[in-house]
């Protein structure tokens, strides 16, 4: 399963592999299920793996400053 293929949440380059898939399916009804479209499907979820990681990277250290900020703000005040 992969996540919601909403175009607003992806970036272009997946967008493009998303309805590249999507048009795969619609236009391969029944090849779809002997894996006529599974290229199209592990470039899509390589993409979207990329971007969950990147995601996830740029929250890690977003946190990671707000926490910093956190803990030396009171430090910096008394000062």
């Amino acid at each position: 399963m992969h996540p919601d293929l909403s175009p607003h949440l992806h970036t272009e380059e997946c967008n493009v592999l998303i309805n590249l898939l999507k048009d795969c399916h619609k236009n391969h009804s029944v090849l779809k299920f002997f894996g006529y479209c599974n290229d199209l499907d592990r470039e899509m979820r390589k993409c979207l793996k990329k971007e969950y990681v990147e995601k996830r990277i740029k929250s890690r250290e977003h946190g990671n400053a707000m926490r910093k900020r956190l803990y030396n703000s009171p430090n910096e005040s008394e000062s």
